[in-house]
């Protein structure tokens, strides 16, 4: 199917969308040509630090309107990923307070102390302490189950790149050398799965589009959908080699798009 033909976009947002407080130069209108036309756009992060009240005031201040159906994020992946296990572990979250309350409003139950926990889950830990890597480090050298949110190293930001859950598994790793058995967030497909599950769309008709190809792309690509790889981001056109993973399209970013949808439908 051609870029016009799509139904579901599944986007992407730092970098993508926006970076940190600025939303890109034809965002807006991109969002508002989708719907005119019938179809939607779902927006999916890896960043598991906030939840989806955060990120539609957010997405309000840059002036979009949104609700939380617009939204899947990887701690949802995550939820969704650990009722799957059906054990019954009590995790150590190695994560935020609102990562923690979207955990039990799901009925995931959370330890409030190292001693009663039989797992490790990691996340976007933008509240991180030491006390939380010794209590890490304890439970995984003693065996405890290990999972994550997602893989990301880095989260992109006004000033560059900040420290991710990525970065947090590479140093536990150093100390324990052990990695997460469970990852629930991009590159695996389960978010975009639950996507097209939830808004009824085949394959063919949706397309994910983002600002990295080890994350954003590889989960179209292994979700079998198109992707539109955006330079807006961190990524660059080298990474397709470097990764191995090729994106349906490559556009400087989501004007381009924009006007590639446009041109296609007559707009």
């Amino acid at each position: 199917m051609s870029l016009a033909e799509k139904k579901l976009f599944l986007l992407d947002m730092d970098g993508t969308i926006y970076l940190s407080d600025r939303l890109f130069e034809g965002a807006a209108e991109f969002l508002s040509l989708v719907k005119a036309r019938g179809g939607r756009c779902v927006f999916l992060t890896n960043n598991s630090s906030r939840g989806t009240e955060a990120y539609i005031e957010k997405m309000a201040r840059l002036g979009v309107a949104t609700g939380p159906e617009d939204y899947l994020t990887s701690a949802d992946a995550a939820i969704r990923g650990l009722r799957r296990r059906g054990d019954g572990l009590r995790w150590y979250v190695c994560g935020t307070e609102s990562l923690k309350g979207q955990l039990r409003a799901a009925g995931i139950p959370v330890a409030e102390t190292r001693e009663e926990a039989g797992g490790v889950l990691l996340g976007y830990d933008t509240e991180l302490s030491y006390r939380k890597l010794e209590d890490c480090r304890i439970l995984l050298s003693g065996g405890a189950a290990y999972a994550a949110t997602h893989p990301d190293p880095v989260c992109p930001t006004w000033y560059g790149s900040a420290p991710d859950c990525g970065s947090v598994i590479e140093l536990l790793f150093t100390c324990t050398g052990r990695r997460p058995e469970a990852i629930f967030g991009k590159p695996r497909p389960d978010m975009a799965y639950m996507a097209m599950e939830k808004f009824g769309r085949t394959a063919a008709e949706t397309c994910l589009m983002g600002d990295r190809v080890y994350t954003d792309i590889a989960c179209g690509v292994n979700a079998g959908i198109d992707t539109i790889f955006v330079l807006s981001g961190e990524g660059t056109e080298a990474d397709v080699e470097k990764y191995g993973v090729v994106p349906t399209w490559i556009y400087p970013d989501v004007a381009a798009v924009l006007r590639e949808l446009s041109k296609e439908r007559g707009t």
